[in-house]
């Protein structure tokens, strides 16, 4: 969509693009700035002033309606699945937002094994004094 080429057909699924201006503003965003993926073109706008910005309005709809869209529906697939998992053993037993966090726990669990235990554990000591005489000041 971002090579320089604009296809009305791939245009079409995003109604909120304005093809002829976005065609016009693309030759001159491509001009100005050489981009290969929509990851560089959203950090060029980004750093980008608002005046300078506006000059591109219809390149800028387009770059975050293709950042918020995913490729694929795996991994809102694997949310789910492991939400019915969870849901259908703590059913009773658990709140909503203690739901939701357990949720994203799981679903998040290489991000989760990189944490540094001891450094949780430091920080929830801290938070109390009654935490502080129980477990002790380390």
């Amino acid at each position: 969509m971002l090579t320089g080429q604009v296809d009305e057909a791939q245009l079409q699924a995003y109604s909120e693009v304005d093809g002829t201006d976005f065609a016009l503003q693309l030759a001159m965003f491509r001009r100005r700035h050489a981009i290969h993926t929509v990851s560089d073109a959203a950090e060029i706008l980004r750093n980008m002033s608002t005046d300078m910005r506006q000059m591109f309005s219809e390149v800028e709809k387009l770059v975050r309606l293709l950042m918020v869209c995913p490729c694929s529906s795996a991994s809102a697939e694997r949310s789910f699945s492991a939400l019915r998992r969870l849901k259908t053993w703590l059913r009773s037993t658990m709140s909503q937002s203690r739901l939701n966090s357990v949720v994203v726990c799981h679903c998040h669990q290489n991000l989760l094994d990189a944490v540094d235990i001891n450094v949780l554990i430091k920080d929830f000591v801290g938070r109390s004094a009654v935490r502080m005489n129980m477990f002790g000041i380390s």
